[in-house]
């Protein structure tokens, strides 16, 4: 699955990046990009917006309303009605920033873009793969809430499912 993301949902479009999912967004694509680029890709539009929704059905395209108030909500509803995972696989997922792949790096090639105290706790560190990105992750603590918030997720969904 493929997705174009709408300017206001930012930190869905990151999530599903995370998840591994080819997400473009860009949160200053005007309406009629978001259309022309959802059918260039074949890909699913996601917005809040109705009247854009509605315009993408007009034209046959694939588009969901994202109807939820939180990122838990939303990957929730797209698991439910798309069969999103909500399983991380560091092998396939990309840049959250960017959406381009990554690829797991060495502590030696990760020095000098990730702070010298996660440099001694962690041993695996992954690097985008887009020139003008770069950026260097890492599972640090932060996954803590990452773990939460894809269990919250995975909870909501079997709600939704019975």
């Amino acid at each position: 699955m493929r997705f174009v993301v709408d300017g206001m949902l930012g930190g869905l479009a990151r999530w599903l990046r995370m998840l591994g999912y080819d997400t473009k967004y860009d949160s200053m694509m005007d309406d009629n990009t978001l259309l022309d680029q959802t059918q260039k890709d074949g890909a699913i539009l996601l917005t809040r917006d109705q009247e854009l929704h509605d315009r993408a059905r007009k034209k046959g395209l694939s588009s969901v309303l994202i109807l939820g108030k939180n990122e838990e909500d939303n990957l929730a509803q797209l698991a439910k009605s798309l069969g999103v995972s909500v399983e991380i696989d560091m092998a396939a997922t990309r840049c959250p920033k960017c959406g381009s792949p990554l690829r797991e790096v060495s502590k030696d090639e990760a020095s000098g873009s990730v702070p010298p105290a996660s440099l001694k706790l962690y041993d695996r560190f992954w690097k985008c793969t887009a020139a003008n990105c770069g950026r260097t992750y890492w599972v640090g603590s932060h996954w803590k809430n990452i773990r939460q918030t894809l269990q919250n997720t995975r909870k909501k969904v079997e709600v939704l499912e019975t």
